[in-house]
């Protein structure tokens, strides 16, 4: 009985031992952080476009990037059973995310297509509710949007052109 019980002790020690191995020595999970991601009420009886903030979980070390892919995943359905939207529109993909020096770049992209077109109303929203959703964070003080490596919204709506975004630097 003895031996039995040194040997599962050993057992046990092995197992946590290869086990710290495997997670570099740290037997921790990824933290969580709790973030706000914005959708509009479509079906709301006062007039406006404001948004409503939901929580999602993402990992607290690096929390843009998975925070930007929750906005664009939507409501649950129990937030869209209560009238809220998403508002990423076109079949949005993002691409990448970079923050350097306090602006965020959030490149997005979709496919153009001829029996498509977001209009000016969408692409505002959208383009709200990202800038909104990026700068919950502290070092983000701006936000370029990015679609296609364009600019969808703002001069390019009024000029009707398509207005180039900045080149990283």
């Amino acid at each position: 009985m003895k031996n039995l019980k040194n040997n599962l002790c050993r057992i046990l020690i092995l197992t946590l031992l290869v086990g710290l191995s495997f997670t570099g020595g740290n037997a921790q999970t990824n933290k969580l952080r709790k973030v706000k991601v914005y959708f509009w009420e479509f079906n709301k009886t006062t007039e406006g476009d404001e948004f409503t903030a939901f929580t999602r979980e993402v990992d607290a070390k690096s929390p843009l990037r998975p925070t930007i892919e929750a906005f664009i995943a939507g409501p649950t359905a129990a937030e869209e059973a209560k009238g809220f939207a998403g508002l990423a529109y076109g079949d949005l993909k993002l691409s990448s995310v970079k923050l350097k020096n306090g602006t965020a770049r959030l490149d997005f992209s979709r496919e153009i297509r001829d029996d498509y077109n977001p209009g000016d109303l969408e692409t505002l929203r959208f383009e709200s509710a990202v800038i909104r959703t990026a700068k919950q964070f502290p070092g983000v003080k701006k936000v370029i949007v990015c679609v296609n490596g364009y600019n969808e919204f703002g001069i390019g709506m009024v000029i009707d052109e398509r207005v180039a975004c900045p080149k990283d630097k």
